[in-house]
């Protein structure tokens, strides 16, 4: 994909050819396999998306028993803004450039900048919209940096998808127009997937989906050990919906540091392997068990502060 580096992604997947090789993934815990057990959902009357489940903020779920059986809603973080604002300029620079490609047709990296650079403020001033229609308590001050951070993000991603643009017309001189879209940039951005047969949402939204290689997953947040588990909750939709394997996920990270314009992008790479399928299909049920008996599960020993319903929990106020 476009603003990863294609030589470090084939090493990162060899390794993990190489793991799934000697493990494997047990037929059993395949998507596909949503009317047996351990894959089938306990329940039909209740659904989830893949982030209520992967995001395990609050270690007992009791953020599944405030939203789905007292109907609370957490109210919305600087983070979750930012996450907002950042997903909506990743997936329509993925699109303006690929449309542009198929407009202007077999046009050079230079060319792509000039038509879309200009576009930066557009696009910014439309992903803030985003954020602003979530919550109007954000103060103009940070929509300042969020403004900052879009607009350095968005000419990122495409000077990033121009230099792809140059590598493949070099290398295959003779390519068309669609070849040259699936050479430079190849991820399929916001994948639509059907999760309902495995307790999920009809509607899910996968950010990246990059065939045959993995799922991934785009956060602006600190690296958490439960953000594994959303590429393995959409390779098991994805397999359920589709009958497609899929044995590989990465979490990319996008970060902004001060006074530094260019963002600062770090992977981390899954096999989604038997141990991390049986954990999110845990996940699920107890989730869904919770809804079901409406109890509550109570608060977890050390409630994190950075958890989206600490406020609710704790009387806390949005930081």
């Amino acid at each position: 994909m476009f603003f990863l580096n294609k030589a470090d992604l084939d090493k990162r997947f060899k390794l993990l050819r190489g793991e799934y090789d000697k493990l494997g993934v047990s037929e059993e815990l395949r998507g596909w396999n949503y009317d047996e057990p351990p894959v089938k959902p306990p329940s039909k009357s209740a659904t989830f998306g893949v982030s209520e489940l992967a995001a395990r903020y609050c270690p007992t779920l009791r953020d599944v028993y405030l939203k789905h059986v007292l109907r609370v809603k957490f109210p919305p973080s600087l983070k979750l803004i930012r996450g907002i604002i950042l997903h909506y300029v990743a997936s329509e620079s993925i699109s303006l450039v690929k449309r542009t490609i198929y407009e202007k047709g077999l046009i050079s990296g230079s060319q792509l900048v000039e038509e879309l650079l200009p576009m930066t403020s557009e696009i910014s001033k439309q992903a803030l919209n985003k954020g602003r229609s979530v919550s109007k308590e954000i103060t103009e001050e940070y929509y300042g940096v969020l403004e900052k951070e879009s607009n350095s993000f968005y000419r990122f991603l495409i000077v990033q998808a121009a230099s792809r643009v140059d590598q493949a017309l070099s290398k295959f001189p003779h390519l068309n127009v669609d070849s040259l879209v699936n050479h430079a940039i190849p991820p399929i951005s916001e994948r639509k997937v059907d999760g309902s047969l495995i307790g999920l949402s009809r509607e899910l939204s996968i950010d990246i989906y990059n065939p045959p290689l993995a799922i991934a997953d785009l956060k602006t947040g600190e690296i958490r050990p439960f953000h594994k588990y959303a590429p393995v909750g959409y390779a098991l939709a994805l397999e359920a919906d589709e009958g497609i394997e899929v044995n590989y996920g990465f979490t990319i990270y996008i970060k902004f540091l001060e006074n530094r314009e260019t963002p600062v992008v770090k992977l981390r790479y899954y096999l989604l392997g038997d141990e991390t399928r049986k954990e999110f299909l845990e996940i699920r049920d107890e989730a869904m068990n919770i809804v079901m008996e409406g109890y509550d599960p109570g608060f977890p020993e050390n409630c994190p502060d950075y958890c989206p319903y600490y406020p609710v929990c704790k009387g806390g106020k949005l930081e």
